[in-house]
């Protein structure tokens, strides 16, 4: 290792820090623009963010003719004055406001107050709220707001200043309104006292709420061990949550319960509870109510997803009937993305249906009679529906996000269409060829649905912001983001590439990151950033995930880093997601990474495969593990973070979806423990010792098995950290100490340089 370059590597690495995501987020605006539209569907405001500052741009729909939504050097200079404080027009100390009085006076919160104001600054005076700080979950009024006390509900009604008990019943871990301790946060939310909003859906004339009383007094107990407590304790202390594992007997289950809100009545839905080992059906929008208030819809699986029901009830008798059942030989999904909302429509007169399905091999909608009995195919051909997202049911046109279906365009890339209720192909809305949207709600409607807001980028192209008609037809452009400056620092485009996975047929798609400086005539050592799914992909589609990006920053230190997106994740044919079920331990088609990396060497000379190292987070740490032990001569230096390691010690949900029912084939396979005397090259695994998504347990249980095989490793624990490592900072996976270990495991044992004694992460002048 040459001492001679510490100077130049400790430069390398502050400039990695510079491209971590709390660093560069200040140098791009307008990257995520969110909308806010007013009830009328008139216009809708956003916030325009430069240089200097921000504002709130009201938008007219009709005309895309922008104008600020309120005086904002009088609003500025009112709140200084009760403030004691200067404020700058264009930094407002508030990141939203709202239309109150029809429109006549703007509300914000700054501080722990709410303010009201005219729109030209006058009048400003400390709004009170009705019945006080709001800590419940609020009807959209805000007339009512649900509370939970000791496990009970208690229902205030702000209006006429009274409030009402709704339950006494409730028992330890036999409650209402509450969220399954194995939701992934458990011991982090009561850490941090962070309070659970009573899950409850209202009913839109708000007559009604839905909720739950979950039962989780039979479910099995995990741990956490915390040896080094904040606050000088020398005792450690013991968290435990209730969480089901795979194969467990007991689950959570929730009880669907309506209440009255005007008298408090209550109705008990006639149905057997649902299981709810990760979220309930009210979190995870398994439920909803009708337009109408006069009736409750919520799917229900078994417990291994080969069987799913669609089932309507009577609020006010709690009556229920299947309207739909479909069963499988392979798990069912509802939507393209494991923990989307179910992609599901009910007519206003229950006469018509919509159901997504992928009996087909490609994920489609299906227009069904009320008794679900087939009317037609709504959708079809080898390409993907991802979301429903809105029905008209004057004009009998069904709104939905779809990917692959352009023959120009990348499969991954989403686009909004429409189509006819009563037959006749899709119609594209939104042609640019880019992804319209990265995550849901990929578009923003107006409430009446006859415009919507549009964004869209490629890994090339940074977001653009447009007003379109619902036919698609371009209203206005809004903003288009800023990188100018992220540019001037160095930053530079990944580029994105296809192959051909191992069966050498099916195309591939990723992403390459190259150094700052990167010459094409030298060799550069490897690195592959790996997520293997099964319910997300690895690979960003648009632009903004990008900033921040850890590849860049990697790359930066001197690597070329890359990302694959194999069989067995989502976003394509049934086929290609359900690749690897029951073969979990192929941890996303890691034949497919092996195969492209040699493709990729063949056009790219300066690839360096002697030196190949692999990283991964969660599901990633699990797959890079993998990844040494199936291919330790390709693979030769990884580093695994809060791995799950064993499906086995996941949440069931997890676990028995994409590995199968428990101890079925390929459980015992799949644990990485099972191959620990194939390690040969360097690998450090990491845990925070308060993960309550994935137990250090899976980590500990793999270190055990490396030590029975007499294989050396290294291993960081880090006190006080949960999954995602996010307790000094709180930016997900970006502990300064970890950030910088990681740095420093690849370039002393890939790179082959000695990393910068002494540099500290997060103290970049």
């Amino acid at each position: 290792m040459n001492s001679e370059l510490q100077p130049a590597m400790w430069e390398r690495y502050r400039r990695a820090e510079a491209m971590l995501h709390r660093n560069v987020k200040s140098l791009v605006f307008n990257l995520e623009t969110q909308v806010r539209w007013l009830p009328d569907s008139t216009a809708f405001w956003y916030r325009s963010e430069s240089a200097s500052g921000h504002r709130f741009m009201l938008v007219d729909a009709q005309t895309g003719h922008q104008r600020e939504a309120f005086d904002h050097r009088m609003v500025a200079r009112a709140l200084s004055a009760v403030l004691g404080r200067e404020v700058e027009p264009e930094r407002l100390p508030f990141e939203a406001f709202e239309y109150v009085a029809g429109g006549s006076r703007i509300g914000f919160a700054v501080d722990d107050g709410r303010w009201e104001c005219r729109p030209d600054g006058s009048s400003l005076r400390e709004r009170s709220v009705p019945g006080g700080t709001r800590r419940g979950n609020v009807s959209p009024s805000g007339r009512y707001e649900v509370t939970v006390t000791g496990g009970d509900l208690v229902l205030l009604d702000h209006a006429e200043g009274g409030w009402a008990t709704l339950t006494d019943d409730a028992e330890a871990a036999f409650g209402y309104g509450s969220s399954p301790e194995g939701r992934n946060s458990a011991v982090t939310d009561r850490l941090k006292n962070r309070t659970v909003t009573p899950r409850v859906m209202w009913s839109p004339d708000e007559r009604y709420i839905l909720t739950h009383r979950l039962d989780e007094r039979r479910v099995g107990t995990m741990h956490l061990w915390q040896p080094a407590p904040p606050g000088g304790s020398l005792r450690p202390r013991i968290h435990s949550y209730r969480q089901a594992l795979p194969g467990d007997p007991e689950l959570p289950l929730a009880h669907l319960v309506v209440f009255e809100t005007g008298t408090g009545r209550r109705t008990d839905l006639s149905w057997a509870p649902l299981e709810s080992p990760f979220l309930t059906p009210i979190e995870l929008g398994h439920a909803w109510w009708s337009t109408a208030s006069d009736a409750v819809y919520f799917v229900d699986w078994d417990r291994d997803r080969r069987s799913v029901r669609l089932v309507s009830a009577d609020p006010a008798t709690g009556g229920c009937s299947v309207l739909v059942k479909e069963e499988s030989e392979t798990p069912i999904d509802l939507n393209a993305l494991y923990y989307g909302r179910p992609n599901v429509w009910v007519s206003g007169d229950r006469h018509e249906i919509i159901w997504y399905s992928a009996r087909s091999g490609w994920g489609h909608l299906y227009l069904l009679d009320g008794g679900g009995h087939p009317v037609r195919q709504l959708t079809s051909g080898d390409w993907l529906v991802t979301d429903l997202l809105r029905v008209d049911e004057e004009t009998r046109t069904a709104y939905f996000m779809a990917t692959g279906r352009e023959a120009s365009g990348d499969p991954y890339y989403h686009h909004l269409y429409a189509v006819g209720l009563d037959g006749g192909a899709p119609r594209l809305l939104t042609p640019e060829d880019a992804a319209h949207g990265e995550w849901p709600p990929w578009v923003d409607f107006s409430p009446d649905g006859r415009y919507f807001v549009d964004r869209f980028s490629r890994i090339g192209q940074p977001p653009r912001t447009v007003l379109r008609k619902s036919s698609g037809e371009l209203v206005a452009r809004i903003v288009e983001a800023d990188v100018s400056a992220l540019l001037a620092s160095g930053w530079r485009y990944p580029e994105r590439f296809s192959a051909k996975a191992s069966d050498g047929e099916t195309d591939l798609y990723g992403m390459i990151v190259l150094p700052y400086d990167f010459d094409p005539a030298a060799k550069y050592p490897v690195v592959e950033s790996i997520y293997p799914g099964p319910q997300a992909t690895r690979t960003p589609s648009g632009f903004t995930d990008l900033v921040g990006e850890s590849t860049r920053c990697l790359a930066d230190l001197g690597f070329v880093v890359f990302t694959v997106d194999g069989s067995g994740t989502p976003g394509r044919s049934r086929a290609f997601l359900d690749a690897t079920y029951g073969g979990h331990g192929e941890a996303g088609g890691l034949a497919d990474h092996v195969a492209v990396l040699a493709q990729l060497v063949e056009t790219r000379p300066y690839l360096d495969l002697d030196r190949v190292g692999i990283y991964g987070h969660s599901a990633g740490a699990y797959a890079a593990v993998r990844a040494m032990l199936e291919y330790p001569d390709l693979y030769r230096v990884g580093v695994a973070s809060s791995g799950n390691h064993d499906q086995a010690l996941t949440n069931v949900t997890w676990g028995e979806r994409w590995v199968g029912p428990f101890r079925g084939p390929g459980w015992d396979a799949q644990a990485n423990r099972t191959l620990a005397g194939n390690l040969r090259g360097k690998l450090l695994l990491v845990t925070g010792d308060l993960d309550d998504n994935v137990n250090p347990a899976a980590t500990f249980q793999l270190v055990d098995a490396l030590i029975e095989a007499n294989r050396d490793f290294d291993l960081l624990v880090l006190p006080n950290r949960n999954h995602d490592y996010a307790a000094t900072w709180g930016t997900w996976n970006e502990d300064p100490y970890f950030t910088r270990r990681r740095w420093d495991y690849f370039v002393e044992h890939l790179l082959g340089e000695n990393p910068p004694s002494g540099y500290r992460v997060g103290e970049l002048g």
